[in-house]
């Protein structure tokens, strides 16, 4: 097999990308498409498997090396470091790949990238890993609950300290646990091509299993695994898009309405700027703003697949943003501010090794920035919502206080938001913002609030 065909050859180049720390997993996986299609359904499955997986478990697969490892783990090479880690997933996690051609397959990885020498090592280590894996116990929870959030959960150290002093040990071990699972494949409904019932029959009479999501009336989950999203029915009639329930409440909370002028001030790939849209009955002006050209790229080709034209991109640096980047106050802002990411560690596996204390502090900075620029543009009596993919305080509460603190002509708007989401308002306490965990509800962990200018006297 030639490494152009070679789904672990394949998954070390991805792995190795993924570890970059401003590339996306999701990013490399993408700019790799043409490499994977060369690859059989099956080792296709494979290479996806190893990389997401390296990643998911990279916490157990590196105590394991640096206890079977005569070196030192931070003196090993990192390209040997990644060909071990793909072997040592592929031996402990992986019951569809035997032990002997896990190991094998790495030693010729290695021969090819790396020389004979590091084959050598890396043969003596997985081995080591094979015959003894399962007698090495995890750090004990009691005494060193860091280094078992880490070994077990995967979660860095700095992060599991964090937790642990916020939420307490058992929280936390259930927030840790959680963040192992696969998320749910929950999609969004084209109301303007198809109901939701009408989509649950479509997909029962293609034998996928789907059920309704708690919260948005939207959303559906699909529960019948394995199943690419171009191969579900409807997706290229754009009878719905992927979106998690969470990020679907957002827009519930900005409420857009038909023939009204709207921005998404950080559109990214544009799923939200897209369920606006939809919302609107595809009647009246959105403009979906992001420095990236090719996300507008990939905005306008969704947006066609959905059959919606009321979208313009533009790309404003919305930290830097002032009155002449626009031609118009807005009815309504949505920022979807960048983040840290730490509500979605679940489905972005990578992210857990990117991520730094500081990042925190520099993401808030960002935040705070944007969500100020993008504040001048709501006109008098407007909406302004912000949200966040994190559950971190930096980053949701602090951000927004600090917010209504500087900035008098803004106020909570908890009557707008108890419209919108009362399941999520407790009795008898009046709230304009709410943050979900990844713990519970089967969505991502997610910040939104809703505020609204105040109009002059």
């Amino acid at each position: 097999m030639s490494m152009t065909t070679d789904p672990r050859y394949l998954a070390f180049t991805l792995i190795e990308a993924g570890q970059k720390p401003f590339l996306p997993l999701d990013r490399a996986v993408d700019d790799a498409a043409l490499s994977l299609e060369r690859l059989s359904q099956k080792n296709r499955g494979l290479c996806h498997a190893i990389v997401f997986g390296v990643f998911r478990h990279r916490g157990r697969i590196d105590q394991l090396i640096g206890h079977c490892s005569k070196l030192a783990f931070d003196r090993i090479d990192p390209k040997v470091k990644t060909i071990l880690r793909l072997g040592v997933f592929q031996i402990v996690f992986l019951d569809r790949v035997p032990d002997f051609a896990a190991i094998d397959t790495s030693i010729e990885l290695a021969k090819a990238i790396c020389g004979k020498k590091a084959s050598g090592f890396i043969n003596a280590v997985l081995r080591n890993i094979s015959r003894s894996h399962k007698k090495i116990a995890l750090p004990c929870l009691d005494k060193n609950l860091p280094g078992h959030l880490a070994a077990a959960f995967s979660i860095p150290s700095w992060l599991g300290k964090r937790w642990a002093a916020r939420y307490g040990k058992e929280k936390t071990l259930t927030l840790a646990g959680a963040l192992m699972d696969l998320p749910p494949l929950t999609l969004r409904v084209n109301p303007r091509k198809n109901s939701r019932e009408e989509l649950i029959a479509n997909f029962e009479r293609a034998g996928i299993k789907s059920q309704i999501t708690r919260f948005s009336p939207l959303g559906l989950q699909v529960r019948t695994p394995g199943i690419a999203i171009p191969d579900l029915p409807g997706f290229n009639e754009g009878l719905f898009q992927i979106q998690d329930e969470a990020a679907q409440l957002a827009v519930q909370v900005l409420a857009p309405k038909p023939c009204e002028n709207i921005l998404d001030a950080c559109a990214g790939l544009g799923t939200k700027t897209c369920h606006m849209a939809l919302e609107m009955g595809n009647k009246g002006n959105i403009t979906a703003n992001d420095t990236g050209e090719r996300k507008a790229e990939r905005l306008n080709t969704e947006a066609k697949r959905l059959n919606i034209d009321i979208i313009r991109t533009t790309h404003v640096d919305m930290a830097k943003a002032g009155f002449n980047d626009f031609s118009s106050y807005f009815d309504r802002v949505l920022v979807d501010a960048p983040c840290t990411g730490l509500g979605v560690l679940a489905r972005n596996p990578d992210s857990r090794w990117k991520r730094k204390p500081n990042d925190l502090i520099r993401m808030a900075a960002l935040q705070q920035k944007i969500l100020n620029g993008s504040a001048n543009l709501v006109k008098p009596g407007g909406v302004l919502v912000y949200a966040v993919c994190s559950c971190e305080p930096e980053e949701t509460t602090q951000v927004i206080q600090r917010f209504l603190d500087k900035r008098k002509d803004f106020s909570p708007d908890p009557s707008g938001f108890e419209a919108r989401l009362p399941f999520f308002c407790e009795s008898g306490i009046k709230t304009f913002y709410k943050t979900t965990f990844p713990d519970h509800l089967e969505m991502d962990g997610f910040f939104i609030a809703r505020m609204r200018r105040n109009r002059k006297n």
